[in-house]
């Protein structure tokens, strides 16, 4: 390895007979005058070539000097390294040796900013320094190569892809989900390990996978289907794929995200056959039933559902929309995504990367002169305020909130910045639901669930229940097709003036309870008691309740 040589670069240059004395003291008498760097003026007087410099500059640095015929990286170096940090450092990774990652250098200035680029490969560097031309040449001729390579292998994959096993494997997988009713599937290729899951009634299941060597052909072939670039494996894509299954329209949601392993791929499952838009189907009870049709009813206000993410809030307000989708009422919804397409109703996707945002959404389709309005969901201070607005000015708002039952999205809403006396004008309804497994009506049996489970649910010990033992009908798991629990609170003065005067989520909890108010843990326990679901099922789903 060379040694730094402390001598001047002038001095460097004389003794390896690259430059006379002569042209050096004029060089220097240059450099007094203008204050140049000295290499740079031999340069410009021709008194050196740009390789003479190179090779003083790494003898002075004590680095080693590669030749442009050396500058020949390896294919899989150039991965740790993009062509655009490559350009803005000046550098070119060549190979690694040990722990050590080789890296040509044009600049000795810059080697104290390469700690930088030591950090994003996760190696440690070892400069060598080359020419700034070629390298700068060998720099686009490797990673012009270095894509060329990365295409013709995602063109070699996407055949791979379009061979018939892998579409037929890939058809099978999709349509078994389609009829299984799965809500998404997962494809997760690992080191030597393909796995595939199925989330069925919102639980995940595994599914037998193919060899693990198919793995990047069929997420090639879901890359081609949704017409996202195959080439690109660094870059999360988001696509959609359309599809017959049993002579019905499938809609698959495709998302892909760079991993150890590869691409993890999951496809969202959005099936019309499942999607129930009669209020009359989702299980409500004749009380419930009513109140949700009051509410959609009304000329203006806010209804709010509430729930975590699956708990099919959507389903629920599609149906509201779907109860009161007339020829004489204009409905706009704004939604990310949307979901479904609704006859008969205007429905604008949100796109936060080039600013169309719920607020901004919500501000425009005031001027649509709309009756109704949904909006996808309130996560922020402007769409609550702007939501307030609609409906002081004569339009009934639908929306979704993250909260855990009816009482706290009060106090949600006032955390958002929403004033308790506007809100107190303007709130007319809230719902809360969750969505439980029911029993498979194939293989009931009853059963005594534990001690643990009973005092969770505050019931008595050796209280009897029903459950699925497990068949092929429900790929024994006991469980077939999901129901949804609903708390509905409507706002009447008496809750109105509780929240005016603390809008504390305990102190909401306690007067609409006394104003009989069903809790989501009650509900789900009486649906328990019918043998409908299970009580583990329904402790699950309401977690953080009491009994």
């Amino acid at each position: 390895m060379p040694v730094p040589d402390p001598r001047r670069i002038g001095e460097i240059l004389i003794e390896a007979g690259a430059l006379r004395q002569g042209q050096l003291q004029a060089a220097l008498a240059e450099q007094r005058r203008s204050g140049g760097k000295l290499g740079q003026i031999l340069l410009e007087r021709g008194s050196i070539t740009p390789e003479d410099l190179a090779r003083a500059l790494a003898a002075q640095k004590g680095l080693p000097f590669l030749e442009a015929g050396s500058l020949q990286p390896e294919e899989e170096v150039l991965g740790l390294v993009d062509a655009a940090t490559a350009r803005a450092f000046g550098v070119l990774p060549l190979r690694i040796e040990g722990e050590d990652l080789l890296l040509a250098v044009a600049d000795p200035d810059a080697l104290p900013l390469l700690g930088d680029l030591g950090g994003l490969t996760g190696r440690r560097l070892r400069p060598l320094l080359a020419e700034a031309g070629a390298l700068a040449e060998a720099v686009d001729r490797s990673y012009r190569r270095h894509e060329e390579a990365a295409r013709e292998r995602g063109a070699a994959e996407a055949e791979a892809g379009e061979s018939a096993p892998i579409v037929r494997l890939l058809e099978s997988i999709l349509v078994r989900a389609v009829r299984d009713r799965a809500a998404d599937i997962h494809f997760e290729p690992y080191q030597g390990e393909f796995r595939i899951r199925m989330r069925v009634d919102g639980v995940l299941y595994e599914v037998d996978p193919p060899p693990a060597h198919l793995a990047p052909a069929i997420v090639s072939r879901i890359k081609v289907l949704a017409n996202l670039d195959i080439s690109e494996t660094r870059m999360p894509q988001d696509g959609r794929i359309e599809m017959q299954v049993d002579g019905r329209p499938v809609d698959l949601r495709v998302s892909t995200v760079p991993i150890q392993g590869g691409e993890s791929v999951v496809l969202r499952i959005l099936d019309r056959a499942n999607l129930k838009l009669d209020l009359r189907e989702l299980g409500l009870l004749p009380g419930e039933l009513q109140l949700l049709e009051r509410f959609i009813h009304l000329p203006h206000g806010i209804i709010l559902v509430t729930g975590p993410t699956g708990s099919g809030k959507t389903t629920t307000l599609y149906s509201l929309l779907n109860t009161v989708n007339e020829p004489e009422r204009k409905i706009l919804t704004v939604e990310d995504p949307v979901e479904y397409d609704l006859e008969g109703i205007v429905q604008i996707p949100v796109n936060d990367a080039i600013g169309v945002t719920y607020a901004r959404v919500l501000r425009t389709m005031l001027r649509q002169d709309p009756d109704i309005i949904l909006v996808g969901e309130i996560r922020d201070p402007e769409t609550a305020r702007i939501a307030v607005e609609a409906s002081l000015t004569g339009h009934l708002v639908l929306s979704t909130l993250h909260t855990n039952d009816a009482p706290s999205t009060v106090t949600r809403m006032v955390d958002l910045g929403v004033e308790p006396f506007l809100l107190a004008a303007t709130l007319e309804g809230i719902v809360a639901q969750r969505l439980v497994r029911c029993v498979c009506r194939h293989c009931p049996e009853p059963y005594t669930p534990s001690e643990r489970a009973l005092e969770r649910a505050g019931l008595p010990p050796d209280t009897s229940f029903t459950r699925g033992r497990g068949c092929e009908e429900c790929h024994f798991t006991g469980y077939s097709g999901r129901t949804a629990i609903y708390e509905i609170l409507p706002m009447d003065e008496s809750i109105r003036e509780q929240f005016l005067q603390d809008p504390s989520t305990l102190v909401l909890r306690e007067a609409a309870r006394g104003r009989g108010l069903v809790t989501l843990r009650e509900r789900g326990l009486a649906l328990a008691r019918e043998g409908r679901t299970t009580l583990e099922e329904v402790l699950r789903e309401t977690q953080g309740e009491s009994a």
